[in-house]
C-alpha cells in the first residue's frame, strides 16, 4: 500500500528554508530538516528530491518571498536613485533584529563549501545578475533625468553598489558590532548621495 502524504508542501518549504537559513546548506543535515519540517526522510525524497531538492526549492521561495521583498524599491515604475538609497536603507530596519542577523541566504549560498548542484549554483548567479541588472536600471533612468554625476559608467556603478550591499549583508550575519555594520550601511548611503550630480533636485527632499 502506497505510503500516504499528510503534509502541505510549502509549509513544508518554508520550514526548511529558514532553517537552510540559518544554519547554511552545509552545515543543515537531514535529521534536522526532518525534526524543523515534521515530515519523514520518505516524504522529502519523494516530493522534493532530498535535501539538494529542497534546498532549490527553498531558494526559490526565498527569492520570491524575502528577496522578492526587498527588491521592491527598485521594481517600482520609474525607479531612479532615489529608490536605490530606498533599497538600501530598508536594511538599516533589520540591523541587529533576529532575521536580520541572519543576513541572506543568497549570500550565505554563495560562499558554501559543501557541494553544491549546478543548478543550485546557477540559482544564485542568476540572482546577483538580476539584481545588479535592476540597479544599473534605476541608475540609467537616473542618467536620463539629469540626477547622476556626468561620465559615470552605469555597470561599472552597480556592480560597486552590488559588492557594497553583498559586504553589509556579510556583516550583518557576522559577529561584528552593530556599530561596524550601521557604519558600513551609512558609507553605501554616502557612497549613492555622491552619486547624485551637484545641484540636482533629490525628489525625496519636498
Amino acid at each position: 500500500m502506497p505510503r500516504s502524504k499528510t503534509f502541505e508542501p510549502q509549509e513544508t518549504l518554508r520550514a526548511a528554508m529558514h532553517l537552510f537559513w540559518a544554519r547554511g546548506f552545509g552545515q543543515t543535515s537531514i535529521d534536522e530538516l526532518v525534526r524543523s519540517t515534521g515530515v519523514q526522510r520518505y516524504g522529502l525524497y519523494s516530493s522534493f528530491g532530498g535535501k539538494q531538492g529542497l534546498f532549490r526549492r527553498s531558494l526559490d521561495l526565498y527569492r520570491d518571498e524575502v528577496a522578492g521583498r526587498w527588491m521592491t524599491p527598485l521594481r517600482r515604475p520609474h525607479a531612479s536613485l532615489q529608490q536605490v538609497r530606498a533599497f538600501f536603507e530598508q536594511f538599516g530596519e533589520q540591523i541587529g533584529r533576529p532575521q536580520g542577523r541572519l543576513g541572506c541566504l543568497m549570500v550565505v549560498t554563495s560562499a558554501e563549501t559543501a557541494p553544491l548542484e549546478t543548478a543550485t549554483r546557477k540559482r544564485i548567479s542568476m540572482h546577483f545578475e538580476q539584481l545588479q541588472a535592476a540597479l544599473a536600471a534605476a541608475l540609467d533612468r537616473a542618467a536620463a533625468l539629469g540626477e547622476l554625476r556626468a561620465n559615470l559608467d552605469v555597470q561599472q556603478t552597480a556592480a560597486l553598489l552590488l559588492g557594497a550591499l553583498i559586504g553589509l549583508l556579510s556583516l550583518m550575519r557576522s559577529p561584528a558590532p552593530r556599530d561596524l555594520v550601521l557604519h558600513s550601511l551609512r558609507g553605501a548611503l554616502h557612497l549613492i548621495d555622491e552619486l547624485r550630480q551637484p545641484g540636482a533636485r533629490d525628489p525625496s527632499i519636498r
